[in-house]
């Protein structure tokens, strides 16, 4: 943030004090009112309110309704992290009568998406969405900017967005639910267990989502990824209408998927006989640009049509979460993060996918990616001033992006970067080798001495060669190696499953790695030594002398500050005394 937009933000925030933050006059605004402003604290249950939305003169947007006469309209929550873990909470809206909101088709049923988590200028979903559309999958959500009041209370900047479902202008599938609505209209002295199902019924139509979360209308099905994978199949539609003898077709359907993408001679692809090839490699191109490292395990859906020759396809597209994160190396493809992902790195065993991905990479660039940039650059300085605002309102949360161009400068730096790694790893001419190198400067962060700031003392000295070093009076307690801030750059190095080190000893780190801390527990006059080249950490004692478990009863060893041996130690003297393999320092 440049100093002219801290200082305006500074006198904002004192001018706001103790009052309401207010739109900012610049979007759409929706107002929503929950009959006797009940609280919304649930994603199952519906609550009942009203609705109108003011256009504050944006072009092209029609007003609906009005302060006088609202609709009404019913609004729960939605998500799963994003709905436990933040105060800015997304929510789910069922229109009663269908509205065209924000110029979008017309529908009852849309997401109004906080996006709380997301400190990118809000760029990972919009973005997501806009490379779907240019690698042609077959229905992207459309997404449209607002602020939201809520019983009186601006709660900021939202997204209003399509839902994923079967409609004409959406999925453009029959419900299968809407099926046997319209039977037992037709039949209202029958009960749905009286639906006649055949056995093509079971086929399809599917919408489902591979899923990292638990839920009630969930198949699990065991993976052959690893041993204990399991693939959770979460089943959107049919969602109201589904008997066992549904689940028992859509486990035998995901578990015969599954043996084909793992087999021995997976590279022949045989899993194409149940996959679309095309919309296959489009999601995997979207994501992979993306480096949306979560792309195979959540919010990843898949439809198929009704028949048993109809095949699966991947898409649509929703949740990017977990893309642009700041520790995703480039010179990786997604599936070689340390996030679990199904299926992805076998497909790419299949040369008819490698194939159709290239194909698909390389109309896009024919089009130009230029084209994504311009997209985010015009929406970025459309939502600005509301962004502002929903800073100034979750301030005391951590809330937003009140600097948009610091974090819109860093998405497009990663996502070029991930274009360009991407053009290479396929072999395409033009594209130069992705070079993994440290994108700040490297600090020790945690430890009962130095805390969990990016503190200048205890920043790495570049010895060159991409080799670092600090030295350190004590080190205790957990710690990691991070850059100056947590989600910035590709600083951020620590042990899997938060493993002990032994001083002397060298280890290899992983990039978003648990806290490490010292077999010891602690020591002191300590050398940090890591290599950028091998992210191997060494710690030893700055003297040179090595320690780990304390030996009590072994015979002290005295030794002066500057790492000589001292046989006749002086009293009131400072030394560092080892015993066996521990070492203090302490008066004698």
């Amino acid at each position: 943030m440049n100093k002219f937009s801290f200082s305006l933000l500074v006198l904002l925030t004192v001018f706001l004090a103790g009052h309401a933050v207010e739109p900012s006059g610049t979007l759409p605004v929706l107002v929503i009112e929950t009959k006797n402003s009940q609280p919304i604290e649930s994603k199952s249950t519906y609550v009942k309110g009203t609705y109108y939305l003011d256009p504050r003169g944006a072009e092209g947007i029609e007003a609906i309704g009005t302060a006088e006469n609202p609709l009404p309209l019913q609004i729960k929550g939605r998500g799963n992290f994003t709905w436990y873990s933040f105060s800015k909470k997304p929510y789910r809206l069922k229109l009663d009568k269908k509205a065209a909101l924000l110029g979008m088709n017309s529908s009852k049923h849309y997401a109004l998406l906080a996006h709380a988590d997301d400190n990118r200028a809000f760029m990972r979903n919009l973005s997501g969405f806009e490379v779907s559309r240019m690698a042609g999958l077959s229905w992207t959500p459309a997404d449209q900017p607002c602020e939201v009041m809520l019983n009186g209370d601006y709660i900021g900047l939202y997204f209003l967005t399509e839902t994923i479902r079967f409609d004409k202008k959406r999925i453009n599938l029959s419900n299968p639910d809407d099926a046997v609505e319209d039977w037992l209209e037709a039949n209202p002295d029958k009960t749905a267990a009286d639906y006649p199902f055949t056995e093509e019924d079971y086929t399809g139509p599917w919408l489902v989502e591979l899923d990292n979360n638990p839920d009630e209308f969930q198949v699990t099905v065991p993976s052959r990824q690893r041993e204990g994978a399991v693939l959770r199949v979460t089943h959107k539609t049919p969602e109201d209408y589904v008997t066992d003898a549904h689940r028992q077709w859509l486990i035998k359907e995901f578990d015969e998927i599954d043996r084909l993408i793992y087999a021995p001679d997976n590279a022949n692809g045989g899993w194409l006989e149940k996959i679309d090839l095309t919309d296959a490699a489009r999601f995997f191109v979207v994501n992979q640009i993306l480096n949306n490292y979560e792309s195979y395990s959540g919010s990843c859906y898949l439809t198929k049509d009704k028949g048993e020759g109809q095949k699966w396809h991947f898409g649509p597209v929703w949740d990017f979460g977990s893309a642009f994160q700041a520790t995703r190396d480039q010179t990786k493809w997604i599936w070689e993060s340390n996030y679990i992902q199904h299926w992805v790195g076998n497909m790419w065993n299949c040369q008819a996918f490698r194939d159709e991905v290239k194909r698909i990479f390389m109309a896009m660039e024919a089009e130009g990616f230029d084209r994504i940039f311009d997209y985010q650059n015009a929406y970025a300085a459309r939502i600005a001033k509301a962004a502002e605002r929903d800073a100034l309102r979750w301030q005391s949360e951590g809330y937003g992006n009140p600097d948009m161009a610091t974090p819109l400068a860093e998405v497009q730096k990663q996502l070029s970067d991930g274009i360009n790694s991407f053009g290479y790893k396929l072999g395409i001419e033009g594209y130069t080798q992705p070079v993994d190198l440290p994108s700040n400067d490297i600090y020790l962060r945690g430890g009962d001495y130095s805390g969990w700031g990016a503190m200048e003392e205890n920043r790495f000295e570049d010895k060159g060669g991409l080799i670092y070093e600090l030295k350190v009076p004590v080190l205790s307690g957990e710690f990691k190696l991070a850059g100056p801030e947590w989600n910035s750059g590709n600083v951020d190095f620590g042990l899997p499953g938060g493993q002990q080190l032994t001083l002397g000893k060298t280890y290899t780190l992983t990039r978003s790695g648990q806290n490490m801390s010292l077999a010891a527990g602690s020591a002191e006059d300590v050398t940090l030594r890591f290599d950028w080249n091998t992210k191997e950490l060494t710690i030893t004692h700055t003297s040179g002398i090595v320690s780990a478990i304390a030996d009590e009863n072994a015979p002290a060893e005295y030794y002066n500050l500057q790492g000589i041996r001292v046989e006749k130690p002086l009293s009131g003297h400072l030394y560092i005394v080892k015993r066996g393999e521990s070492t203090t320092k302490t008066v004698y």
